[in-house]
């Protein structure tokens, strides 16, 4: 059982800071481009205005996809009686999605940035 309860934290915790996350993302994220919190990548920390796009940006799949993971808990409970390599295997199957996820709503929000700013920042018209 103990087993249990470790592998559930592990398959809930990188959903339960992205949704945390995603409302202060959405919000604009930190007030000051720095490199200690945020979505710190070279795109988003060229101003203050592609800083702000990122965070909102990737705030909102961040919210979506981290809503989908609440099935990841679902998936665990119907598991909690079963063989320990099964919810084992499960759960790490389901850690690999969500990090996997996380890498694609960091491309996404990339290639959002690409699309509305020039090199140097500036909005695209």
């Amino acid at each position: 059982m103990q087993m249990w309860f470790f592998m559930l934290f592990i398959v809930i915790v990188l959903p339960f800071i992205m949704f945390m996350c995603s409302f202060y993302f959405i919000a604009g994220g930190p007030k000051n481009i720095n490199n200690i919190f945020g979505y710190r990548t070279g795109w988003s920390m060229i101003n203050k205005d592609t800083w702000i796009f990122a965070h909102e940006y990737c705030g909102k799949l961040w919210l979506k996809v981290s809503i989908i993971f609440i099935l990841a808990i679902v998936i665990m409970l119907c598991l909690i009686k079963t063989d320990q390599r099964v919810f084992v295997a499960v759960g790490f199957v389901i850690f690999i999605a969500e990090f996997v996820t996380l890498f694609f709503t960091i491309n996404k929000t990339e290639k959002a940035l690409a699309d509305n700013f020039d090199v140097k920042g500036n909005r695209k018209k």
